[in-house]
């Protein structure tokens, strides 16, 4: 509810000039911390957008410092799908303003109510641009922490539809890059504060925690979530519900909710929710590049046109240094068919036979310095990823006294095959190693997709390394109801399973 002081300076700023430069014609919308108003600059007859500061918010210190860093947030980023910030001030009365380019268009918010489902070729032209805007974004040290439909807005440029422009910097984080590395510009937040929409925030951000780049990515993961599926990975009446799931459940696989979606948009969507900031892509670039194989491995740009993006000055001048590269990243450019093409930039005046020369030399030292890192990376492999898992039964069960057969019966047959396996060991292919701990012998663990039984627990199973792919385990014990788990194979995982009885009181 907006103040009675607030609406009666909101109602007053419309057709009054600000600062002898603004003309207010009409009010856009209202928000929590102020308005937004469509003007024209009185000389250069521009249409802009102007965004006042709530009268009782300029009042609060904390509040105008947050108000003036949005407005330095977008305008320090300049890239064309971050709506640009051209001017700040104050009005007569004291609220704090900044203006901005106007945008005729609609939200994505608008746009999912009309069409609940949308088609792959808009979700990846949306996702891809909001991409590249926040990897601009992070270049210059400035995380969004609250990224959501209502904040990217659409509209049509130069033919182009949905063009994206991404507004609201209100509770960015911004990193001061000339700073050491372990210290941070003073945030105006208090430690373990939550700022943000619970819908769609990270799990170390329902937490309260410092939030990083992946903060975004997961944020991106969750509206692409909602864009092909028509629902939130996460809903609940309760906010502090809502925050819980984020921090401890799983989703389900968008495909399961939607069965038309492709493999591979499943399982990016899943690695962009992953709980770890670590387990998510490295970057917003990582990132494009895998949506950007979706796009011309289902032809999509017979449908919508990205060749504006990907020709974009920003994703052109990329120097490839920066993007590191991980031994996860090495291991599928080594695995990759023979028949991915890598660009190669050479001059006209380049002869065909030294041209063929020298890509063997690079070829084989990028082979042999990718074996090296190779080797590293898998020697220090030891840490696996830690997953839990609670559930309640309804009714009292008995502890299965039946402990450790799967593993004397894995040790027995790996103690009978240790020939078969040095003869193999060239063709052997990476895998990745589930094990599943649990509090009461005997759960069942099954393949969800296909219902056959994996081991029970405690157990541990070997699975073809995957660097993008996922598996959902489903448990069954008893009268215990468990909710069934995505994980990734891209490295070991541990399941903990915590099987609590209810009493009468619960």
């Amino acid at each position: 509810m907006i103040p009675k002081t607030t609406a009666d300076f909101e109602e007053k700023y419309i057709g009054s000039t600000i600062n002898d430069r603004y003309k207010i014609i009409k009010l856009v919308g209202t928000g929590g911390m102020g308005s937004v108003y469509l003007a024209e600059h009185e000389i250069l007859r521009k249409k802009v957008a102007l965004k006042i500061l709530h009268y009782e918010q300029s009042k609060r210190k904390d509040t105008v410092e947050r108000f003036k860093r949005e407005a330095i947030a977008a305008s320090n980023i300049g890239q064309d799908n971050i709506v640009d910030v051209t001017d700040f001030g104050y009005t007569e009365e004291g609220n704090a303003y900044f203006v901005m380019e106007y945008i005729e268009g609609c939200s994505l918010a608008d746009v999912m109510k009309e069409q609940r489902v949308l088609p792959l070729e808009f979700a990846v032209s949306v996702a891809s641009q909001i991409a590249v805007a926040l990897y601009a974004a992070h270049g210059k040290g400035i995380i969004h922490r609250d990224l959501k439909p209502e904040n990217i807005l659409l509209m049509t440029k130069d033919g182009i539809y949905p063009f994206v422009k991404i507004v609201d910097f209100g509770i960015s984080k911004i990193l001061q890059d000339d700073a050491k590395p372990d210290e941070r510009l003073r945030t105006l937040t208090k430690s373990g504060a939550i700022f943000g929409t619970p819908e769609y925030m990270s799990p170390e951000q329902a937490a309260g925690e410092s939030v990083e780049p992946a903060s975004d990515i997961y944020s991106l993961g969750v509206i692409m979530y909602e864009m092909l599926t028509g629902k939130l990975p996460f809903f609940d009446d309760n906010y502090m519900k809502i925050l819980h799931k984020h921090q401890y459940e799983f989703p389900e696989l968008p495909s399961s909710v939607n069965p038309g979606i492709k493999p591979e948009m499943n399982n990016l969507i899943m690695k962009c929710l992953e709980k770890k900031p670590f387990n998510r892509y490295g970057t917003m670039m990582l990132l494009l590049n895998d949506l950007k194989n979706i796009y011309f491995k289902y032809n999509l740009e017979e449908k919508l046109s990205l060749a504006f993006l990907f020709n974009s000055g920003t994703v052109r001048s990329i120097n490839p240094a920066e993007e590191t590269i991980s031994s996860q990243d090495i291991i599928r450019m080594l695995n990759s068919s023979p028949d991915e093409k890598v660009e190669h930039i050479s001059t006209e005046k380049e002869s065909k036979g030294a041209g063929i020369a020298l890509k063997v030399i690079i070829v084989a030292a990028l082979v042999a310095i990718a074996g090296f890192l190779v080797y590293g990376f898998v020697k220090k492999q030891n840490q696996p990823m830690v997953a839990e898992r609670t559930e309640l039964s309804k009714y009292d069960s008995q502890k299965n006294e039946e402990t450790g057969t799967e593993n004397e019966n894995s040790g027995k047959k790996s103690a009978e095959q240790p020939k078969r396996a040095v003869s193999n060991s060239r063709k052997s292919v990476p895998m990745v190693k589930i094990t599943i701990n649990s509090n009461i012998p005997g759960v069942r663990i099954f393949n969800k997709e296909n219902g056959r039984t994996i081991c029970k627990a405690p157990c541990s199973r070997k699975f073809p390394k995957k660097e993008d792919g996922t598996i959902v385990l489903g448990f069954e014990y008893e009268d215990y109801s468990i909710e069934p788990m995505t994980v990734t194979l891209d490295k070991d995982m541990i399941v903990n399973l915590n099987l609590k009885q209810e009493t009468e009181n619960e």
